[in-house]
């Protein structure tokens, strides 16, 4: 009598919190690892692993028609099913999303409150404000609730449109509400100050969103806080200090310092003459046409794409310290990438588990990477130093044919790779630490390449032709050029 009673349930569980623990064992050998990242985008194969389980049990069940078989789910392991699907996206749309980005995610936008408040309904009014100001007025205003929109115009007046949403049980409720706002532009200390008594209202005015669209003289300067809400300013010449919190900015044709702290959205940066000054945390970054410096500090989980900088540009973050010149072409950068082209100033990088890829060159690059690979294109023949450290990843170094340069490239437990050789260049490939040492042709920057791990490729662009033989090849041509002779002797007597 068969007694087969066969479960796989066991051993799946035990392999699971075996691959668990790896995972966070491993990162205490590579910091570069981060095992939440891994488990909140791969926790669906644990679903799959539990499925297959699930069939083999069922071929084994069907091999012993003599047993009864196991069911396929119990009710304690659909819940566990269920669980399992919950945290799972959870975690997902916490660790893999931007930063401010996944309540919303989750159906919860605290910047509307609408989630705290889901019995009431929604009212809009609408109030304007115009005076007259001095030239180059400098302006100081602070929204708690709302979108801020700041456009140059008159160039004498501040004209303003107050659109009020208005959270209430009744028309009637929120008529007496929108009926106590009040804005007013106050001269003070040289300036204007533009303020409301929204804190002064029922509950703080918890219940009340206020998007604020200004027509402002182009030459003001401004101090501009917008602490939930979106902040768009376009057509503005002087010194901007400008802040928004758990919402997107987005500035445009500016001229003068521009300095901004962001949290919690996507940055988008345009057409500005003179330098920009970005800090803060968010999402996606994205700068262009910027004739002075721009400087981007602290943390940004999203993608940074830069275009078109004039000057230096600054990046650094908790992993990254960035700086390079003269971006003529883009830069976009990744939390495990950096493509960049038509860098034409110096390029120095320090990072980690980031790949990098950096075509047409012109300048100095210094690169620090602690695991990824590297690819470099030169734009033009080396005049600057080059040197690149990574701990970690293939090292792919491509020049034009005519370059010359002398090097140092060492491989620790990996290969080399050379489309250059001359009799002054050595290139070994033996033992546990390949090499391609000395120089080709004559002078020229110096190169130094390290990785561990990794092949070194050292790269010859387009066709050239190939150096020049040794004096055995010279005689091997020499018989070459007779036989061909002859052969047309031969055809032309024919």
């Amino acid at each position: 009598m068969s007694v087969y009673a066969y479960r796989r349930g066991s051993i799946f569980w035990a392999l699971t919190l075996i691959g668990v623990g790896f995972i966070f064992l491993y990162q205490n050998f590579n910091p570069a690892v981060h095992p939440w990242r891994i488990i909140a985008k791969f926790w669906p194969v644990l679903i799959i692993f539990w499925g297959i389980s699930k069939l083999i049990d069922h071929i084994q069940a069907r091999a012993h028609p003599e047993a009864v078989p196991p069911s396929l789910f119990s009710g304690s392991e659909v819940v566990l099913l269920l669980l399992i699907l919950v945290l799972g996206t959870v975690v997902s749309r916490i660790v893999l999303r931007p930063w401010g980005h996944w309540a919303s995610d989750l159906g919860i936008n605290p910047d509307e409150q609408e989630w705290a408040n889901p019995f009431l309904n929604s009212f809009t009014y609408t109030q304007s404000l115009s005076q007259r100001v001095k030239a180059q007025p400098h302006l100081v205003f602070v929204n708690r609730r709302g979108d801020v929109t700041v456009r140059g115009a008159d160039p004498f007046t501040v004209n303003a449109v107050i659109k009020q949403v208005i959270r209430a049980g009744s028309d009637e409720e929120a008529k007496k509400l929108s009926g106590q706002i009040k804005f007013e532009l106050v001269e003070q200390a040289g300036g204007y100050l533009l303020k409301s008594n929204l804190d002064t209202l029922p509950d703080a005015g918890r219940n009340v969103r206020l998007d604020v669209t200004l027509r402002v003289p182009p030459s003001i300067s401004a101090e501009i806080n917008s602490a939930q809400g979106d902040l768009l300013v376009d057509g503005l010449k002087g010194e901007q200090s400008l802040s928004v919190n758990h919402g997107n900015l987005r500035l445009s044709n500016l001229e003068g310092l521009v300095r901004v702290h962001a949290s919690g959205g996507a940055s988008e940066i345009r057409g500005v003459k003179g330098n920009v000054e970005l800090d803060g945390r968010g999402g996606d970054v994205e700068m262009a046409d910027i004739t002075g410096t721009a400087t981007i500090n602290v943390e940004f989980t999203g993608d940074v794409q830069c275009r078109n900088v004039a000057q230096s540009l600054r990046y650094t973050s908790s992993r990254t310290d960035l700086t390079t010149q003269k971006l003529t072409g883009r830069l976009n950068m990744e939390m495990g990438s950096l493509e960049a082209s038509g860098i034409e100033g110096p390029f120095e990088i320090t990072t980690r588990a980031k790949d990098i890829n950096l075509d047409g060159f012109k300048h100095s690059v210094k690169i620090t990477n602690s695991n990824g690979d590297i690819q470099l294109r030169a734009a033009a023949i080396p005049t600057h130093l080059i040197e690149v450290d990574s701990k970690k990843g293939e090292i792919e170094l491509s020049l034009p044919a005519t370059s010359s340069f002398q090097i140092e490239a060492h491989s620790q437990h990996g290969e080399v790779e050379s489309d250059f050789a001359a009799p002054t260049l050595k290139v070994s490939k033996e033992g546990d630490a390949p090499s391609i040492t000395g120089s080709y042709g004559k002078g020229g920057p110096t190169i130094r390449l390290s990785t561990a791990y990794g092949t070194i490729h050292l790269m010859r662009q387009g066709s050239t032709p190939n150096p020049s033989p040794r004096p055995s090849e010279r005689g091997d041509e020499t018989l070459n050029r007779i036989d061909g002779s002859h052969s047309s002797a031969r055809l032309a007597a024919t």
